[in-house]
């Protein structure tokens, strides 16, 4: 099961690498996902700002506690996301390497609201990680930098979940074996989420 979405996922994230590129301006972060494209986004992607919606430019809808929504526009393929970085991070030593997490949109494939973490380090495959919500966990699986919902049909829930809640804890495992954790702040995430999936409608 895991083999045979996980490509397909895989393939998804690189066509709006562009994209992730260009956010990661606004939020500055560090380092892009290595996993996300082919070949990597050079940094000055992030900085490009004379692209066009039409070329690909990520476009900021709205912001909301510490959520923002972008949609982007790649030829025919437009792409809506709410996004949000890790406010805390351990260990130490990767401080300087900030966690993502997207709910994300693509309706030219018929995707809504798919969850997914660029975790900019590379991650134990092969093993599984968690996200906790209050009392509630959901079984993530990794590729490369990259994690998604170990069962896809489990999306709703965790969306249900992370718009109930008031903080989400990402617990993974590094490529040396290291425990990892990331946490995030959910306030915003409602008003955010809706707006991404009403510039895709």
């Amino acid at each position: 099961m895991i083999s045979s979405f996980l490509p397909t996922r895989d393939a998804a994230l690189s066509r709006f690498a562009v994209a992730l590129g260009l956010v990661a301006g606004v939020f500055g972060v560090t380092m892009l996902p290595a996993e996300a494209a082919p070949a990597k986004p050079k940094p000055a992607a992030a900085t490009a700002a004379a692209a066009s919606p039409g070329q690909g430019q990520a476009m900021l809808l709205e912001s909301a506690g510490k959520w923002q929504a972008f949609s982007s526009q790649q030829g025919r393929s437009k792409v809506c996301y709410a996004l949000s970085k890790a406010e805390t991070r351990i260990p130490a030593n990767l401080k300087d390497v900030e966690g993502l997490l997207f709910v994300s949109s693509r309706p030219g494939e018929g995707v809504r609201n798919e969850i997914s973490f660029v975790m900019n380090f590379d991650l134990k495959e092969g093993v599984e990680h968690q996200a906790i919500i209050g009392n509630e966990r959901f079984a993530l699986v990794a590729k490369g930098q990259n994690m998604w919902l170990k069962n896809p049909a489990e999306e709703p829930r965790m969306l249900d979940a992370l718009r109930r809640g008031s903080g989400l804890e990402v617990k993974g495992t590094s490529k040396r074996g290291n425990p990892t954790s990331d946490k995030y702040s959910l306030a915003g995430i409602s008003q955010i989420v809706k707006r991404a999936e009403d510039a895709c409608k």
